[in-house]
């Protein structure tokens, strides 16, 4: 089929030009189009051309301001080369590729018919039809004598070869599009790398990936351009090249979206599923680059799985236009932006210096013969055929993701300090590289605070590793929330009363306040920072009355008084009732029971030092009762020693103070 332009006329853009393929192209103000034209004239999507056989139809799609050939509204057209369209107030051109026209594309052939309505109205004639037909008809047989000469690559006897395959509006140079040397390539890019000499597509050769007897355990090779390509962020690009495999061989072609500025860390690699197949097969895949984003790294990947396995690569291109605009959704409560193309996802952050919140979404189990790729990072969702549906609601982001049964969320690593669980009994605090039930994780820390939410409880784990933090969740539905005002509210509330409680002498309630907080609401790091604060002041409170306390007892036991020990029981008891049980940790519980511990066993000792005085005082009054012949006297001595000291009672028994 002839190769078609879009050639803008007028405006900033004159001179740009849009390659029409064999798909719908879409053209119109809003940056989702195919062809964007900043123009206010110009409806959000003006209008589109479909291909129909070998014709394109220009459709207007009910825009205000109308589109126009040679003066004329029109809202359908067969568009023939030459034509100037105005849509909105620019005008742009159909046409034939140039380059393209004088270029053979290897295996193809087609006639194109023309309208006949106009070529009546251009004053054409039946003969140039006819004559069209004929010149058709003599280079398909010239084409089909050459193929007799040899027959088909991967196929017995020699082979004739073609011309290396020229694409219209390919981006690449044709000495790179070609995969003739290694001209333009970093063929070992990654793996076991790719080198020249395979079989060729077009041309005398491309580029081949073979395990072969390789001992370094690699069982993947990627090659990529030398110089990535410059591109505009919000534009679509289509990437293709023409691929085979053998023995088991497969191969994916990959876009990599990324900023030539270092300090933006966002990385968008999306493409092709991996396939395998024995004849030459086209890969494609298209990719909307991000805001943020000015540079494209095409990828072909290999995966070797044997000796013998091998992957044959060539006729690459990259051409503007696609079907896959990049997603650019801001949240109205906290300015933080999702961004998405294909299989990948990102969210940039409001912090300048700390731009990233999440930094994508790989799949978390594949297949064995794609491990090795993905433990060198260099894995997509794609690999899997996962795609990733992002719907944005008033706090943060649902996520669904199809094709892949388990992700990795994978954060800065700095997100992983602080990390909170809540595993359904509340928030607690876990170590971030350990394994955890939970259906929410809060990560991050004021601007880059995030929590990872999912519709079950479910046993997560965290990996840090790379200036990474990877939160592995058995599932693909989950939400991504980013705001927090109702739990800043509810966080601020319990803040103010445990505050109000503290100052009323109520350090328990207060605790109680800071520690619902805690475990129900840390979700605002302001909220939660002044409760940690506070919660700090209180246990500092806490921490000087024990010691306090310890000195009374070290006092008691130098002085041997009585009434030290009875201070230290007493404040102890004081202190578990001001403060509460339940919010003395366990180093404060233990100093409570062993200064509690000491002190009564002082007091029981002299207790019952001072009830043996007492016991040896009356039994020599009972014995000088008796010697002085008052044996009742010395009778009712006895039977008060006998009820109330007698020998090993425990302590506390001493007579009432009346004597009686």
């Amino acid at each position: 089929m002839a190769n078609y332009v879009l050639e803008i006329l007028d405006g900033d853009r004159a001179g740009e030009v849009l390659t029409v393929t064999d798909r719908v192209v879409r053209i119109g103000r809003k940056p989702g189009n195919d062809l964007v034209l900043a123009d206010e004239k110009t409806s959000g999507v003006h209008a589109e051309i479909v291909p129909e056989g070998d014709r394109h139809v220009l459709r207007d799609l009910g825009s205000t301001n109308g589109t126009f050939l040679d003066g004329k509204r029109i809202t359908e057209l067969v568009l023939t080369p030459g034509d100037v369209v105005t849509i909105g107030r620019l005008r742009v051109k159909f046409r034939r590729d140039d380059e393209a026209a004088a270029a053979v594309d290897a295996g193809e052939l087609a006639v194109r018919r023309l309208d006949a309505g106009r070529v009546q109205r251009r004053g054409g004639s039946a003969g140039l039809i006819a004559l069209a037909g004929l010149l058709a008809v003599g280079i398909g047989g010239w084409f089909w004598w050459q193929g007799r000469a040899g027959v088909a690559d991967g196929e017995a006897g020699p082979r004739q070869a073609l011309a290396p395959l020229q694409v219209a509006g390919n981006r690449l140079a044709p000495d790179i599009a070609g995969c003739e040397s290694e001209t333009g390539w970093q063929l070992r890019g990654a793996g076991l790398g790719f080198q020249t000499g395979g079989r060729a597509h077009s041309g005398k050769g491309g580029f081949i990936a073979q395990r072969g007897d390789a001992t370094d355990g690699a069982d993947f090779a990627l090659v990529q351009l030398q110089e990535p390509i410059a591109v505009f962020a919000g534009r679509t690009l289509t990437l293709a090249a023409h691929a085979r495999c053998e023995d088991g061989g497969q191969v994916a072609l990959r876009a990599l979206a990324f900023a030539a500025n270092e300090q933006v860390p966002f990385r968008f690699r999306t493409g092709t599923e991996f396939a395998a197949g024995s004849g030459w097969r086209r890969l494609e895949t298209t990719i909307g680059i991000p805001v943020g984003c000015d540079r494209l790294q095409l990828e072909l990947v290999a995966l070797l799985p044997s000796a013998s396995a091998a992957v044959h690569v060539d006729d690459v291109a990259v051409i503007d236009g696609g079907g896959e605009a990049p997603m650019e959704a801001k949240l109205p409560e906290t300015n933080q932006t999702a961004l998405a193309t294909g299989a990948a996802f990102a969210v940039r952050s409001v912090d300048a210096e700390s731009p990233a919140i999440l930094l994508g979404i790989l799949p978390d189990e594949v297949p064995k013969e794609m491990a090795a790729l993905h433990q060198a990072e260099l894995g997509a969702l794609s690999d899997v055929g996962g795609k990733l549906t992002c719907t944005p609601f008033e706090r943060g982001f649902q996520l669904v993701v199809t094709g892949a049964a388990a992700v990795q969320l994978v954060f800065p690593a700095d997100a992983a300090g602080g990390l909170l669980v809540d595993g359904g009994d509340g928030f607690r605090a876990a170590a971030a590289e350990s394994e955890f039930p939970a259906r929410a994780v809060l990560l991050g820390d004021r601007l880059l605070r995030a929590m990872v939410q999912l519709e079950q409880p479910a046993t997560c784990r965290g990996q840090l590793g790379a200036g990474r933090y990877r939160l592995r969740v058995p599932t693909a539905r989950l939400q991504l929330v980013l705001g927090f005002r109702a739990e800043r509210q509810q966080a601020d509330e319990l803040v103010r009363q445990a505050r109000r409680a503290q100052q009323e002498g109520r350090p328990g309630e207060a605790l109680a306040k800071l520690q619902q907080q805690l475990q129900t609401v840390p979700m605002d790091s302001e909220a939660l920072a002044q409760a940690l604060a506070l919660r700090g002041e209180l246990q500092t409170a806490q921490a000087d009355r024990l010691r306090a306390l310890q000195q009374d007892l070290d006092e008691a036991l130098f002085f041997d008084t009585r009434g030290g020990f009875e201070r230290v029981v007493l404040g102890v008891d004081a202190l578990v009732e001001s403060f509460g049980s339940a919010n003395l940790d366990a180093e404060a519980g233990a100093a409570c029971k062993r200064l509690r511990e000491a002190a009564g066993k002082r007091l029981a000792e002299l207790d019952r030092a001072e009830r043996e005085q007492q016991r040896t005082r009356l039994v020599d009054l009972a014995n000088a009762f008796t010697a002085a012949d008052q044996g009742g006297l010395g009778q009712l001595v006895q039977q008060y020693i006998d009820r109330h000291l007698a020998a090993g009672a425990p302590a506390g028994t001493n007579p009432p103070s009346d004597g009686k």
